[in-house]
């Protein structure tokens, strides 16, 4: 396990790309169930339970079709394994950096100020993206520039997808 925490946090230093990820089913199917427990941990937080859920079963359908659909295009479909296994395992270290972030903006008095969290969430979101543009980069082949493209398309659509699910509870 603690190679798999160090894999994961190597790949979003920059250090390690998707191809570093073995090639598992197993892996997978615990880094699916990582992502999903971590971001709903994070949603929970300001969001009802039964929209939280419905949120990150959306989340996992686009990210999960998008990059098959992108792999395919790139004619490297047998990465997706390694592809999905990398962008939901750097997203759970993600989401657990995120966890306090969020719990530090919910529960802060009506008067608080809640700048320094959210700038450090903000901070936390474009290394996120540029996370998903180093894997995705790699795993197609691409420059930076269109593995950025692919990123910030993906992060938008998922947003916009996502809040049309129902709106989040202050």
């Amino acid at each position: 396990m603690q190679a798999l925490f160090n894999l994961f946090l190597d790949i979003c230093l920059f250090r390690k790309g998707p191809q570093h990820v073995p090639s598992s089913v197993a892996l997978l199917k615990i880094c699916l169930l990582a992502y999903s427990l971590s971001g709903l941990l994070v949603l929970i937080l300001s969001t009802p339970p039964p929209v939280a859920i419905l949120q990150i079963l959306l989340d996992l359908v686009l990210l999960s079709g998008l990059v098959y659909l992108a792999l395919i295009l790139y004619r490297h479909p047998q990465r997706f394994e390694q592809t999905l296994s990398a962008l939901t395992g750097t997203g759970t270290l993600i989401g657990l950096f995120a966890l306090p972030l969020m719990s530090w903006i919910v529960h802060q008095q009506p008067d608080g100020d809640t700048q320094l969290p959210s700038l450090l969430l903000l901070v936390l979101m474009i290394w996120s993206i540029a996370i998903m543009a180093h894997i995705l980069r790699q795993a197609f082949e691409a420059s930076v520039f269109v593995g950025a493209l692919y990123s910030l398309g993906y992060t938008f659509l998922s947003w916009t997808l996502t809040g049309w699910i129902g709106p989040e509870i202050s």
